[in-house]
């Protein structure tokens, strides 16, 4: 069983959470609520929890605020908010796990699927750069899961992703390869504002990272000296987005 806490000032909201888990994530045991920063932090101490659905913006502080005043975080953790657009940026790149308000059951079941599949220290690793993210509202890294750890990234290092089935490989500037449990379309709607487009089905490229366009092959050199094809479907798009880059 997944010992659980859901710490939430608004009660509607802690009773629909409460219903949906017991109807839906029956591995979910929830072993007590609160509604506030306060209330929060005395039943943390008081368990030993395994999860936490944390809101955002309480009565008496932010579920941030409660975060930095614990001495160590020993539990998977998943946000419930309404829309905040610098706070949810911040926890797709940091891999921190979400619901948006009002809760989705399936993305319910989605998000403890998650959390039984992943690790405490994985949880605090992306929360402290979830921190970094938030505060300084500079989203220069992500965070790259991969079997066992989370690996955090420059975006500008990463040259190109390449599916491989339900796995994405992530080539970095270094020579490194990061094989993640993502798809390439979960890579591709984080990465298309950072400047990333997709060349071909099996293939993510940073566009500051190419180094020449081989028109008569169709294929893309990336700094790396690797080649990647250009499908005959996004072709032209490409060669509109190079033109504008003037590369």
């Amino acid at each position: 069983m997944i010992d659980t806490v859901i710490i939430d000032d608004e009660q509607g909201a802690q009773i629909t959470l409460m219903k949906f888990l017991q109807m839906h994530c029956p591995d979910v045991n929830v072993v007590g609520t609160a509604d506030g920063v306060e209330e929060g932090l005395k039943l943390i101490a008081s368990k030993k929890v395994d999860l936490v659905f944390l809101d955002i913006k309480m009565n008496d502080g932010t579920g941030f605020d409660l975060l930095k005043r614990l001495p160590k975080i020993n539990f998977n953790l998943v946000f419930t908010t309404a829309y905040d657009e610098y706070a949810l940026k911040a926890f797709k790149y940091s891999a921190i796990d979400y619901l948006l308000k009002p809760i989705d059951p399936l993305e319910l079941i989605d998000a403890v699927g998650k959390v039984q599949q992943s690790s405490n220290a994985n949880s605090a690793k992306s929360v402290d750069s979830m921190f970094e993210l938030y505060k300084e509202n500079k989203f220069d890294k992500i965070a790259i899961p991969s079997v066992d750890e989370f690996h955090f990234v420059r975006i500008s290092e990463i040259i190109r992703c390449e599916a491989s089935s339900n796995y994405t490989i992530i080539y970095l500037a270094t020579g490194k390869k990061i094989v993640a449990p993502k798809t390439l379309k979960e890579f591709e709607e984080l990465l298309a504002p950072e400047g990333f487009f997709r060349v071909h089905q099996s293939h993510l490229i940073n566009l500051s990272h190419i180094q020449q366009f081989m028109k008569t092959k169709n294929k893309i050199r990336m700094g790396d000296g690797s080649e990647v094809e250009v499908s005959r479907r996004k072709k032209t798009l490409f060669m509109e987005l190079i033109n504008m880059r003037k590369l």
